[in-house]
């Protein structure tokens, strides 16, 4: 397990991920559900990407595959943007 690619690191280290998602609706939902996981602090979406990206930022360490299955809980899919190659 490397901590850096493994993790979201708090304060100014935001972590990018790529989903599948497209509908504002949907996006909601995913931000609803991340934001239910304890330490995250706030997502921003950037709509003008395709695919759709956001960063979470939290206040400590919290394991990716925990955003991950946030979001596949509704229905989606969240990549971390460091293992894609574009």
């Amino acid at each position: 397990m490397e901590v850096l690619l493994d993790n979201v690191i708090p304060e100014n280290h935001p972590r990018t991920f790529t989903t599948n998602a497209s509908e504002h609706k949907d996006l909601i939902k995913i931000k609803q559900a991340i934001l239910a996981i304890d330490g995250v602090e706030s997502i921003e979406f950037m709509d003008v990407v395709f695919p759709k990206q956001f960063k979470v930022t939290s206040s400590k360490m919290i394991e990716v595959r925990f955003v991950e299955e946030a979001v596949n809980e509704v229905g989606f899919n969240a990549l971390p943007r460091e293992f894609l190659s574009f």
